[in-house]
């Protein structure tokens, strides 16, 4: 007899997750694919959830080939393709690669969505596997990873640092000491879904973002804090857009003095903008808005959008000089971990060791000294520990006060998972160029970063960032035929901004550690600072809109968004100068003689400009402090 599941019918299509916007910034892909016809289907469970994976075999593709979906709010979901499957399915669930489900084969049509409970699903034996309550949680391993990313198990090794996460802080961190001599070890719960950031790779991946969400809180009643990114290696450094502005002056007053001079110096920022390849050029066009811009707006500084975007061959005026070095594309902690794994030596692999799909749960402490790090082996399905003389928490603002309170680490203050702030901005809607505008073409692209030269942190205290053809933010086509097909076709020349204010920390926003293997809750209130000056910037966008010849109504609102991503929001593991917050000016917890944090957690406030670059600054100040520790 055929399988009859819980529920079939055709109520309407599951929605997809919205798209995350990289860095804030919504990319505004014009030429996006049309979207796929599909049919869903679904298996409602909490005792088969992550670490459990559950795939579909069927006839259609193979009764041995496994067909992945994903597991959100209690469900493992299943997006499959209607003109795949025309004349049905035949299908089975199985549990971990290996667990056929029990009963007959299920018959499905390519319709509507098909929902099984585990009422009438159920796998005998099941494997048993740590729950860690993170929807979408990908962990993937094969020959590529194990060569690539050898790893080691041993657990009676002591590592000079043991760095929990491999993105922008705890990768920069890791690579800066393994140069130095130091023996590191970096414990990161992801795998090598990208090895690279995803535009220096073929394709538009422009909704990869959104497929590849991670659901590992809860918000709490009126909050609305946004899902970030999948784990990967690399952490979120595979994903960000590559802006990399200073903070100014009036921001960097909100830092400890010791800090405010290093990122001043010539070792803080102009060193993170080197690692990080700043782009040199934009060309003719760019020069051109820039210096006219100028003129036009005597009261602001105008300059290039700063951006990681490697460049070796062009010197500053944009023409050809070194053709010996290859870009490299957008930064990301995976290539440059990567490439120092590929390698022999100091610089290499020599002191560099990377477990993959180690989620990391707990710090051991003995009185006010860190003594090991404990995490699931996801893949090896089972807890390990490992030692070091020092341990960095780069977890990222959510899983770094996870990791403390789940720890019970010491916090003198009150101030672990209180505080995480986001910068609100207003969002403009894209315009359109007059065809006799003098800034129109379809070849002409600009990145343009404008502030106000008297701002402080209660006057004009925000960043304008003004994109002209956003559609060109990457762009980069193999086949010159999708270039026509995708690109080619919209003629017409854009024009978008966006008004990114600083921000203090909101000491009433929370994160609750639920227990382990348990979502967080986090409760984010939302951010009205900068919302008084809506006037104010809507006539720096009209006056902009008018300078470029782009029709709009110049009463026309924008969009103030502040409701806040893992991706820039900061201040759950505050910094202070006064012994007052969670780490000290040296980014080390105050309650402990080794134990560091090294990611956006620890900014006091959260500033106009994009935290990456500060945060590369403050891993390679870090780095240099831990290189000379005995």
């Amino acid at each position: 007899m055929d399988f009859v599941p819980y529920h079939s019918g055709s109520a309407g299509p599951l929605r997809e997750p919205e798209p995350v916007f990289l860095d804030g910034i919504m990319r505004a892909r014009a030429f996006l694919a049309a979207p796929v016809d599909k049919f869903y289907v679904k298996l409602r469970t909490q005792s088969y959830r992550p670490n459990h994976l559950v795939t579909i075999r069927n006839a259609v593709d193979g009764w041995w080939q496994d067909i992945y979906g994903a597991y959100y709010n209690g469900e493992w979901v299943f997006f499959l393709e209607k003109s795949k499957y025309a004349h049905g399915m035949e299908m089975k669930f199985v549990l971990d690669r290996h667990v056929w489900m029990d009963g007959f084969n299920i018959h499905l049509q390519p319709v509507g969505e098909h929902v099984f409970t585990e009422q009438n699903i159920s796998f005998a034996p099941a494997p048993p596997r740590y729950l860690h309550g993170y929807d979408n949680l990908l962990t993937d391993d094969g020959k590529l990873q194990q060569d690539a990313i050898p790893g080691n198990t041993d657990e009676t090794i002591e590592y000079d640092v043991v760095v929990i996460g491999s993105g922008m802080g705890g990768g920069i961190l890791a690579d800066a000491l393994s140069d130095a001599g130091r023996r590191v070890l970096v414990l990161e719960a992801g795998s090598l879904l990208y090895p690279t950031h995803i535009t220096n790779l073929p394709g538009d991946w422009s909704r990869l973002p959104s497929h590849h969400q991670i659901g590992h809180f809860t918000n709490e009643p009126g909050s609305e804090f946004l899902f970030g990114v999948q784990m990967n290696f690399g952490g979120r450094s595979v994903f960000w857009s590559g802006l990399i502005p200073r903070m100014h002056s009036w921001e960097l007053a909100f830092w400890p003095p010791n800090v405010r001079a290093h990122l001043a110096s010539a070792g803080g920022y102009p060193r993170a903008e080197t690692l990080m390849r700043k782009q040199r050029s934009l060309g003719r066009f760019q020069n051109r808005i820039v210096d006219e811009l100028r003129t036009a707006f005597l009261n602001y500084q105008v300059e290039d959008l700063p951006r990681s975007r490697h460049q070796p061959n062009l010197d500053h005026q944009g023409q050809l000089e070194n053709v010996i070095e290859g870009a490299t594309g957008t930064f990301s902690t995976a290539s440059l971990l990567a490439d120092s794994l590929s390698y022999h030596g100091a610089a290499g692999r020599d002191n560099l060791t990377i477990n993959l799909n180690h989620l990391v749960t707990q710090i051991e402490t003995i009185g006010s000294k860190a003594t090991a790090v404990i995490c699931q082996d996801l893949l090896g399905n089972g807890q390990r520990r490992y030692r070091g003389k020092q341990i960095v928490l780069a977890a990222g603002s959510l899983e770094t006060p996870r990791i403390a309170m789940h720890s019970q680490l010491s916090d003198p203050h009150q101030k672990i998972g209180v505080g995480l702030t986001d910068h609100p901005a207003f969002f403009s809607n894209v315009y359109e160029l007059d065809a006799a505008s003098p800034y129109a073409g379809f070849d002409n692209h600009a990145k343009v970063l404008m502030f106000h030269k008297q701002a402080t942190g209660t006057a004009h205290p925000y960043n304008v960032e003004l994109l002209i053809n956003p559609k060109y933010w990457d762009v980069a086509h193999a086949d010159d035929d999708v270039w026509r097909q995708e690109v080619e076709f919209d003629q017409r020349t854009q024009v978008r901004l966006q008004f990114v204010f600083a921000s203090p920390l909101d000491d009433r926003n929370r994160i609750f550690h639920r227990g382990e293997g348990q979502k967080l809750g986090v409760h984010v209130h939302r951010n009205l600072t900068g919302s008084h000056l809506f006037n104010e910037v809507r006539d720096v966008r009209n006056g902009v809109l008018d300078f470029l010849h782009a029709g709009h109504d110049p009463n026309e609102g924008m969009h103030f968004g502040n409701e806040g991503t893992v991706h820039h929001a900061g201040g759950s593991m505050r910094m202070s100068g006064n012994h007052t917050g969670v780490v000290d000016e040296n980014l080390r917890m105050e309650a402990y003689d080794n134990l560091y944090v090294c990611d956006i957690s620890i900014f006091p406030m959260i500033p106009a400009a994009n935290p990456s670059l500060t945060l590369a600054a403050l891993a390679l100040r870090l780095a240099g402090q831990l290189a000379q520790l005995p």
